[in-house]
C-alpha cells in the first residue's frame, strides 16, 4: 500500500510533518497485523525533507508509529 496524496498532520512535539503521495504503509504492528491501521513504513522521504530533525523523527515514527488514515491509502 502506498499514500495516495500527501498527508500533513501535527507529529508529537515536532510540529507539522508532511508524509509525502507515494510512502509505503502497512498493516504490521508491534502487536502484530491490524487492517484498521497504516504506519508509514519508508523513510527516506525524512532525510531529504526533514534534514534538521532526521534522526528524532525516524526514531519516533519507528517506535511510536505514524498512522495515516484510510482515506490517504492506496493498494498496490
Amino acid at each position: 500500500m502506498i499514500t495516495n496524496k500527501d498527508y500533513t498532520l501535527n507529529f508529537r512535539q515536532l510540529g507539522l510533518i508532511t508524509v509525502p503521495k507515494g510512502t509505503r504503509v502497512s498493516h504490521w504492528t508491534a502487536t502484530g497485523y491490524d487492517e484498521k491501521i497504516h504506519f508509514v513504513c519508508e523513510y527516506q522521504w525524512i532525510d531529504t525533507n526533514y534534514p534538521e530533525i532526521n534522526k528524532l523523527l525516524r526514531h519516533d515514527i519507528g517506535f511510536y508509529g505514524l498512522d495515516v488514515p484510510k482515506e490517504y491509502v492506496t493498494e498496490l
